[in-house]
């Protein structure tokens, strides 16, 4: 007799137990979708690394590591940039976040071959640098430093090719 009881309880329980559930109110689930959807850039562990190693705000480390990924972008092969882009999480918010300037007249002139890019890239970061009030000398430690960041976390090839988008600095 106990124990038709007490698979009657544990059956009644089983059934009831989904009806208990607790509904956030919609607010408070929309809340806590906007807060995932909004984790990235601000949770992102390179530009905590960065920041760190740089002194630097996130955000203009974010801005400054932008600049210098849209440029190795324009130096690299687009099968050697994809290696790059797959190591870093959201490297399209990174590139939206670099500043943006429009070519020069002189500049276009120059062409699309490898030295008139080169200078076009180099003209590029000493702008994108200034703006985010960022000294140029730090343009260095910002490659090694994320360089290194992919290094230490498996990504040795796309460190790499970091360093050769960017082998003119």
């Amino acid at each position: 007799m106990k124990t038709s009881i007490i698979l009657l309880t544990v059956a009644l329980f089983g059934i009831t137990l989904p009806a208990l559930a607790v509904k956030l109110p919609e607010s408070l689930s929309n809340t806590l979708s906007e807060s995932k959807e909004k984790l990235g850039l601000d949770e992102n562990a390179l530009i905590s690394f960065a920041a760190a190693q740089l002194g630097m705000s996130e955000e203009k480390v974010t801005a400054g590591l932008g600049a210098l990924f849209k440029v190795a972008q324009d130096n690299l092969s687009k099968e050697n940039f994809s290696v790059l882009s797959k190591s870093v999480p959201d490297m399209n918010n990174y590139i939206k976040q670099a500043p943006e300037f429009s070519t020069s007249a002189i500049t276009s002139l120059l062409g699309d071959n490898k030295d008139s890019i080169t200078a076009q890239s180099a003209g590029y970061l000493d702008a994108a640098f200034e703006k985010l009030g960022i000294p140029k000398e730090s343009i260095p430690t910002m490659v090694s430093t994320a360089a290194s960041y992919l290094e230490t976390n498996g990504y040795g090839e796309a460190a790499g090719y970091l360093k050769k988008g960017l082998s003119f600095l």
